[in-house]
């Protein structure tokens, strides 16, 4: 006959606390404190258990009193004791009790928290292990890996059958005189899962996975991800791109009554930077210059501009910009503006290549905020 273990732990937790408080503690009570210790919401929770049976707790592995929920359960429950003992005090009570009785034989994971106890006990006790799965990325380094790092961010994932808990930090070596520089920190990932074998915190053996990557934060940015060329308005300027970001400028056609576009005439706000405007050879004393018809070109003519705050409507005019861009909407941020643009440009390449299906047209209508269908139609 199984053991009713909700049950033996309620009533051994009100006999303690009578035999040293005046106060009683009420049956109710106790059952939703044991629950709560077991990792239930609630006793109803605990008793509508099918899947993994409490009894089975004697042949876990690991169990892990639920000290937080405890917590949360008790600030709930209204007439409890004033006198009654902390919730990690009452979990050691019912976990040494049940040790006792040999009705949970697993190592007990009895911390403040789970996250806490993982990152200040198990992954550091676990050390060993981590650095044989992280030895390949090592090698990758020029450090020598000899302290613990530190894991603050732990993260839970109960995805029913078991918990999840993911940590990422970085660790950080000691960089070996004998070796070039190539790096002396990992970026580092270590999930630890639980499979669950009786209730919710009741578990087989924990397994250990990690991850990592030598961090390259220290490689200049144009090695790593090669120079990205000026944009051509920034370079018939003579200025820099950072330089362009911090002016204001009006864009007039210069073209003839045919429309043939000769060039643009950009007037400068006259709140620039005066001394970005000084750098700017050809200004004329009204803050106005002429550029090519090619200044706005994308120096990547197979990508996307990225730096679409350069295309004002009156680069073009309206209608083309318009029909291009489908115009800026409200509310919508430059980044937001941005990634519209570049879904457009893809979807127009798809469509120039024939590659596209109805579902591609109807996107790009929605992406331009107007009816394509009779431009694209005749391709389906």
């Amino acid at each position: 006959m199984s053991i009713d273990l909700s049950k033996l732990c309620a009533d051994f937790l009100r006999q303690n606390h009578t035999s040293r408080s005046t106060e009683k503690l009420k049956a109710s009570h106790a059952r939703e404190l044991v629950a709560a210790f077991f990792g239930y919401k609630s006793h109803a929770a605990l008793m509508a258990e099918k899947a993994y049976p409490l009894d089975r707790l004697e042949e876990a592995y690991i169990f892990v009193p639920d000290i937080p929920l405890m917590n949360d359960r008790r600030a709930k429950l209204g007439g409890l004791p004033d006198d009654l003992t902390s919730s990690i005090d009452i979990a050691k009570l019912l976990s040494g009790m049940l040790s006792d009785k040999g009705l949970c034989g697993g190592n007990i994971w009895l911390y403040d928290s789970l996250e806490t106890y993982i990152a200040e006990v198990l992954l550091p006790d676990c050390q060993t292990l981590i650095d044989d799965q992280l030895s390949g990325t090592m090698a990758e380094t020029n450090a020598g890996f000899f302290d613990s790092p530190y894991y603050d961010d732990v993260q839970i994932e109960d995805r029913g059958d078991e918990l999840v808990a993911t940590a990422k930090t970085q660790y950080k070596g000691e960089p070996l005189d004998d070796k070039p520089f190539c790096g002396d920190t990992i970026d580092m990932v270590v999930q630890v899962t639980l499979p669950r074998m009786a209730g919710k915190r009741g578990f087989y053996d924990f397994e250990l996975e990690v991850g990592g990557s030598v961090n390259d934060d220290w490689v200049d940015p144009e090695l790593r991800y090669g120079k990205r060329p000026r944009s051509n308005l920034a370079a018939e300027l003579g200025i820099t791109d950072d330089d362009l970001e911090l002016l204001e400028w009006e864009t007039l056609e210069n073209s003839s009554d045919d429309g043939l576009l000769y060039d643009y005439v950009l007037t400068f706000d006259e709140s620039c930077p005066l001394e970005i405007l000084e750098k700017i050879n050809g200004l004329d004393d009204d803050r106005t210059i002429r550029v090519s018809v090619n200044a706005f070109d994308n120096p990547y003519p197979d990508e996307p501009d990225e730096a679409m705050h350069y295309e004002v409507p009156n680069v073009r005019p309206k209608d083309q910009w318009l029909e291009m861009t489908g115009g800026f909407r409200f509310g919508e941020t430059p980044e937001q503006f941005q990634h519209r643009q570049a879904e457009i440009h893809a979807l127009r390449n798809r469509i120039a290549q024939g590659q596209a299906t109805p579902n591609d047209v109807g996107r790009l209508s929605h992406l331009l905020g107007t009816d394509q269908d009779d431009e694209f139609g005749d391709m389906f």
